[in-house]
């Protein structure tokens, strides 16, 4: 088989014997790809940065049945100041982890690629509050994957969620992971996170506008910002390891 280019990032890593690494990548065409980088962790390795958590470049790959192997990568970002910073480097790696669990191999997924890719660019180069930007990126994952939270109508009962100025200062909806979006304020009988009008504008601010609603008003409170980790955990059925990691 020819030689396989594409973008892609590395979003997991394992060594492998002496100098090899076991890489797992992402490419917005080819979904999920392990391949094996071999010599990487060799001193002077030309692979050796290519073989680190958060890279993305064009990845040249050599491909026998079901083994790919790293031939080469032109590197475009490596995301190096996030290491500087504990809590921006563990809201990353946590994205990572969530989409080597979401994607499948041979699944094209371009959305998901670039909306991690902006999240890392927020993360490592912005201002934003890390736990906001993570927030956004929880709510586009769960989206892209096929389970769009519903914010503007009570799940249970279909009635319009409140979001005008009134109640500011109340719970007028609650966001239930379990639910798969808002319970108005007669359903949610004590069930997931309760929120206030302007936590539920904010929601509604993410759904509109994604990452671009970073520089709108809102602040995500650390009992929302559970609520959304376990709205998007839930649909991938299986533990995110790096979650415990999250200041």
């Amino acid at each position: 088989m020819p030689q396989i280019v594409t973008n892609a990032i590395v979003v997991r890593r394992a060594d492998y014997r002496d100098n090899d690494r076991m890489l797992t990548l992402f490419s917005p065409t080819m979904g999920r790809v392990d391949a094996l980088c071999r010599g990487c962790r060799r001193q002077k390795s030309p692979l050796l940065a290519a073989s680190e958590l958060f890279c993305t470049g064009e990845y040249a790959l050599y491909q026998t049945g079901e083994r790919a192997s790293v031939v080469s990568c032109a590197i475009t970002e490596t995301y190096y100041p996030l290491r500087a910073d504990y809590e921006r480097l563990s809201h990353g790696m946590y994205a990572l982890e969530l989409c080597a669990a979401a994607v499948q191999p041979g699944q094209e997924n371009e959305r998901l690629f670039m909306l991690l890719l902006r999240t890392l660019a927020h993360l490592c180069y912005g201002e934003n509050d890390a736990r906001r930007v993570t927030a956004v990126f929880l709510m586009g994952l769960t989206s892209l994957l096929g389970f769009r939270p519903q914010v503007g109508r009570c799940v249970r009962c279909g009635a319009p969620i409140l979001t005008g100025e009134d109640g500011e200062d109340g719970a007028v909806a609650a966001l239930a992971p379990e639910w798969g979006g808002l319970l108005c304020a007669r359903c949610m009988a004590g069930e997931g996170c309760n929120l206030t009008s302007a936590q539920v504008r904010y929601l509604h601010g993410i759904m509109r506008r994604g990452l671009d609603s970073l520089d709108e008003e809102g602040e995500c409170s650390p009992e929302l910002f559970e609520a959304l980790k376990r709205l998007a955990e839930q649909r991938l059925y299986m533990p995110i390891r790096s979650s415990h990691l999250l200041p």
